[in-house]
């Protein structure tokens, strides 16, 4: 907050002693904040019991069908207790450090019951954030490959995320949280591109584990005779492999919630990688949640094109999974950067006259691009029947970015919110799903 008064008082001196223009351009900070960003605590942060303002809008946190027939997620809820009902949900860095989908997690497996922890990435392997609830982890050599950094040396799976070993035999650590977020698992789904044979798997002790494998084309299913929360396992690979990440199951009933995030990612990054939806196919998904936009409104706005990578992506899960149905999540408003050249005048030493200087003076500004970007997944959602939760008018509208900031759920980058925030979007998310998935 310091900053931006700051910002505001030089914009108000400058508008006495004459000032350009305001310049509106895509900053390079920008660009590192958000394939890089640091998400920000404040002091009630550990608390996950939000006040929810009165700017935001509960009633419109509804999820819109749009005519979608939604009978078979009723049917998987209802189910739930036999079989675990599956949710897939793919995004960008509001989702990568699961922050916000990890309390719609918790709260829906609370009602419904915990399946397992379901996808885990490399994420810190390949150099970037991951979710504090697991490690995935080696002390092996690997080449990693990330989703933005394009081309990519490897293969691309589905997941955003590749490591490749670097000699044939390796092996790789998995492990969950045993505090409050403890989550046993005796079944591991590992996706991979490329021949892997499994030859030993340890427990936390280094003690031997009885196992079976069963190799499929796009991945292998080990089954464990008992459930732990830290296993290692050793591996050899014949010619080129490609770890994508890991599936984490309890062989119980109750939800699965795996979270697929990327920083900067947009559908158009997604659509690179190839068919995602023959990617997620494996996790036998009920609905599929899609959470993008917000890096698409950093760039050049393209309304149709950025339409048709909409459409490509989401043709791609339906034709993969037809039994599956998607949800398509507005971004919410943010900010970005903008200069202002400012011309003031410095006074000299006596007898010599003042001269006029010029520079850049950084502020910030509503991102404009995110409203039409907004409009058009809210009517793609209309002309194709297509679910669509709006967390724009959600989250307060217009002006919201300024009153998230000024209650802290915003970080000073004024584009990813706190850890308070992202517990409020979660809250509110996941109370919307619950009602249509009733």
């Amino acid at each position: 907050m310091k900053k931006l008064l700051t910002g505001i008082c030089m914009l108000m001196l400058a508008s006495n002693i004459g000032m350009a223009q305001a310049v509106d351009t895509e900053d390079s900070q920008d660009t590192e904040m958000r394939e890089n960003p640091v998400i920000e605590d404040v002091e009630d942060d550990m608390d996950e019991v939000v006040a929810v303002p009165s700017y935001i809008k509960l009633n419109r946190n509804h999820l819109i069908l749009n005519g979608a027939n939604w009978n078979a997620l009723h049917k998987a809820v209802a189910n739930s207790n036999k079989r675990p009902m599956t949710i897939v949900h793919i995004g960008d860095s509001h989702l990568q450090a699961d922050i916000a989908t990890g309390h719609v997690r918790k709260a829906l497996q609370l009602d419904y019951g915990n399946a397992g922890r379901g996808l885990v990435t490399p994420l810190r392997m390949s150099g970037t954030n991951q979710p504090v609830d697991y490690s995935f982890a080696s002390t092996m050599s690997w080449t990693a490959a990330k989703l933005m950094k394009w081309p990519w040396s490897h293969t691309m799976g589905f997941t955003g995320t590749s490591i490749t070993p670097n000699q044939r035999q390796s092996h790789i650590s998995l492990s969950t949280g045993k505090d409050e977020d403890y989550n046993p698992f005796s079944a591991i789904t590992l996706f991979h591109k490329g021949k892997l044979n499994v030859t030993r798997i340890e427990n936390q002790d280094g003690v031997p584990m009885m196992f079976t494998a069963s190799p499929s084309k796009d991945y292998t299913y080990l089954q464990l005779t008992e459930a732990v929360d830290n296993v290692k396992i050793y591996f050899d690979s014949a010619g080129a492999l490609t770890l994508f990440g890991a599936s984490l199951s309890g062989n119980r009933p109750g939800v699965f919630y795996h979270t697929i995030g990327n920083n900067g990612a947009t559908y158009s990054s997604y659509n690179r990688i190839g068919n995602i939806g023959q990617g997620i196919a494996p996790l036998n998904p009920d609905l599929v949640i899609i959470s993008l936009g917000t890096n698409e409104a950093f760039g050049r706005r393209n309304v149709p094109e950025f339409i048709s990578a909409m459409d490509r992506l989401v043709k791609s899960i339906q034709s993969s999974n037809p039994n599956a149905q998607i949800l398509l999540v507005t971004p919410m408003e943010c900010q970005k950067s903008v200069y202002s050249t400012v011309s003031q005048k410095v006074r000299r030493k006596k007898g010599k006259k003042a001269r006029t200087v010029s520079k850049k003076v950084k502020g910030y500004a509503v991102n404009a691009n995110i409203l039409p970007i907004r409009n058009a997944i809210i009517q793609y959602g209309r002309d194709n029947k297509v679910a669509v939760y709006d967390w724009y008018e959600v989250a307060g509208g217009n002006g919201a970015s300024a009153l998230w900031l000024k209650d802290k759920l915003f970080g000073a980058d004024r584009v990813h919110h706190t850890h308070k925030g992202y517990h409020l979007q979660g809250e509110l998310l996941y109370k919307a799903l619950k009602e249509s998935l009733n």
